[in-house]
């Protein structure tokens, strides 16, 4: 191959001004391309490209066209585009697609046609400052349409992205003085309100601490395994928060519910949110039981029961124990040692 710095199409080198130029180089039935795309930038360089897959042996550069600055907004066709590789690419689960979808909606308000590429990070902050709730969600969702726009759309550059300059605030101080824990008697109140699907759902959270959109992606497409060295039951699912596929241990009672949910093929967030309220006022709970409880309940329960922090980070999926004692067992009590009274 010619010399020159690797790109999707072929490889970039200086042209006599200095400047970095894309080259097409591509074998396609036996012939072999290579032809300059006139283009300086990534993002011209992409659609130059697409020229090219769709006539190859008629293809001719545009010179100056493809490098003029049209902007880039937050338009009805690129949401909807991001929305879609969220959901069949990302495999992310549908509540949070919706939740990504309301976060573009609130953006595209606030921001209206502004070009992204030449927005300022504080124009951002200034937006965030007037959200009275959803902080946290809205900038995850303009940071990942954003790196779907460098990495995947290649219509905006690295050093363009507005985003960078955000971060994903951490859970809240009242997250530690806030029980989200739930005790087990309170889990056997509410369960014995509960039947069929919501259930089945609420022991599978139960049993593995799982986050919901793992216990969803499992129902679409995991698997009940047997452990491979003492015979037990193991949940897989194929992808977890963090993209990667994860394996947990479970009870035969556990793994039987999750035997049908996954027959059934589905689970709804808002109808077992729904289905844990009307279940927690009939048990008598002030405060309702929601789905995002059980995973710091698990945590929870397994340190009050002796578990070392480790062990349950481990079983959390958590890369460090220190995730799991700062923001899931927040409320668990050590085991007594040995004190004068």
């Amino acid at each position: 191959m010619a010399k020159g710095r690797p790109w999707d199409g072929g490889y970039i080198r200086a042209d006599s001004k200095g400047r970095e130029t894309y080259y097409i180089y591509r074998k396609i039935n036996g012939r072999l391309f290579e032809v300059s795309t006139r283009c300086h930038t990534s993002r011209a360089a992409h659609e130059q490209l697409k020229r090219f897959e769709a006539d190859p042996a008629n293809y001719k550069p545009v010179q100056d066209a493809p490098n003029i600055d049209t902007g880039l907004s937050l338009t009805v066709k690129l949401v909807e585009e991001f929305l879609r590789w969220s959901t069949d690419e990302k495999k992310n689960s549908v509540k949070w697609v919706k939740d990504q979808q309301r976060s573009l909606a609130w953006w595209s308000d606030h921001l209206g046609s502004v070009d992204l590429r030449k927005l300022k990070t504080s124009r951002l902050v200034e937006a965030l400052d007037s959200a009275k709730a959803g902080r946290k969600q809205h900038i995850a969702t303009l940071k990942a349409f954003c790196g779907w726009l460098i990495k995947v759309r290649h219509l905006m550059e690295k050093r363009e992205d507005p985003s960078s300059g955000l971060s994903v605030p951490q859970a809240r101080p009242e997250q530690w003085t806030t029980v989200k824990a739930v005790s087990l008697e309170q889990l056997h109140a509410v369960r014995g309100h509960l039947a069929g699907t919501s259930r089945d759902a609420l022991d599978v959270l139960a049993g593995t601490g799982w986050h919901f959109n793992e216990l969803s992606r499992f129902v679409a497409g995991g698997s009940v395994e047997v452990h491979p060295m003492n015979g037990g039951r193991v949940l897989a699912c194929p992808q977890t928060k963090a993209g990667e596929p994860l394996r947990t241990e479970v009870s035969a009672v556990v793994a039987e519910s999750a035997a049908r949910l996954r027959a059934v093929g589905t689970v709804d967030y808002w109808a077992l949110h729904r289905e844990l309220g009307r279940a927690s006022q009939a048990a008598g709970l002030k405060e309702h039981l929601r789905p995002g409880h059980m995973r710091h309940s698990v945590a929870t329960w397994a340190i009050n029961a002796g578990a070392h922090p480790a062990a349950v980070a481990a079983f959390l999926n958590h890369k460090s124990e220190r995730t799991t004692k700062r923001f899931y067992a927040t409320h668990a009590v050590p085991a007594k040692v040995p004190t004068l009274f």
